[in-house]
């Protein structure tokens, strides 16, 4: 049994457990009748791990799956075996962290807010080292400090990509542009690369102003993200000092989304955003 979540095996397991709880088996009852464990019916449900295909046709059998619904499982086990999507530079940090990564390499759009800092997909490797520095204290286990920058490149590589790049739009709070991290050359090359980055047809990045008065960011940074099946469902990511959460029920994910575009209709234009970035690096150049 492959143990660990993906965006495929997940995807399994929301359409088996429907058919699982429409037929009034319990996973206990499940288990007993396909000869497993009440772990792997309740692991499959989950994404959590992928039981062989025989395995999962038993259980298929057991909870009264269609010839339609059992061909359909069957081929969403295909996906969810063949992925081979790996993620470098991550190894070390949080089981969370990894699986978003994970879910960013297969999205098609990406929506961001941050509040203090500059989003990790727009960092240059000597902020994102001294970010990774400045949380040390908090993660004591790891040299994250000296790949944080590698890191950053691998995922901005979704970005330079020849075929298909990730599209993102990128809400800031202007605070981020004047909160020196690392000394005024690593904030002039930051700034610099998001004037860069915003350049890009598939990139569009928006300062939220300082007098832009309370909204429903203010507890901290998200993430959402958008994948191409019609089927699957934007997925969101909530950062807190202590990491980063994946955010389950849908109603939370779509209220996440409201506030996002709330905010993204009342910000300054990308191309007014521009100018205050340079307004911002022209009052750093001049301390």
């Amino acid at each position: 049994m492959a143990v660990g979540t993906t965006r495929g095996k997940r995807r399994l397991g929301r359409f088996v457990k429907p058919i699982r709880q429409r037929s009034g088996r319990k996973p206990d009852e499940v288990a007993k009748l396909a000869v497993c464990s009440r772990q792997t019916v309740q692991r499959l449900e989950s994404g959590d791990a992928l039981p062989s295909l025989g395995r999962l046709s038993a259980i298929l059998g057991v909870i009264g799956a269609t010839d339609e619904e059992r061909a359909h499982a069957e081929q969403l086990w295909q996906v969810a075996n063949a992925d081979t999507t790996t993620i470098q530079h991550a190894e070390n940090l949080s089981a969370k962290y990894r699986r978003f990564r994970m879910d960013e390499a297969e999205a098609v759009k990406e929506r961001t807010l941050d509040t203090v800092i500059v989003p990790g997909l727009l960092q240059t490797p000597e902020y994102a080292a001294e970010i990774a520095r400045g949380r040390k204290r908090l993660d004591r286990s790891t040299d994250w400090e000296k790949h944080a920058g590698d890191e950053r490149r691998d995922r901005q590589a979704l970005l330079l990509r020849d075929r298909n790049p990730l599209v993102l739009h990128a809400l800031i709070h202007e605070a981020a542009l004047h909160t020196v991290v690392g000394g005024p050359e690593v904030m002039a090359a930051q700034l610099d690369l998001l004037i860069t980055m915003s350049e890009l047809p598939h990139v569009t990045i928006q300062i939220v102003p300082l007098d832009h008065g309370a909204h429903g960011a203010m507890t901290g940074p998200w993430f959402l993200l958008s994948f191409p099946e019609d089927d699957e469902p934007d997925s969101a990511y909530a950062e807190s000092v202590t990491g980063l959460d994946t955010v389950e029920k849908p109603e939370d994910v779509a209220g996440l989304s409201d506030i996002w575009e709330a905010i993204a209709a009342t910000a300054p234009s990308p191309q007014r955003s521009a100018e205050i970035i340079e307004s911002a690096k022209g009052r750093g150049n001049q301390a």
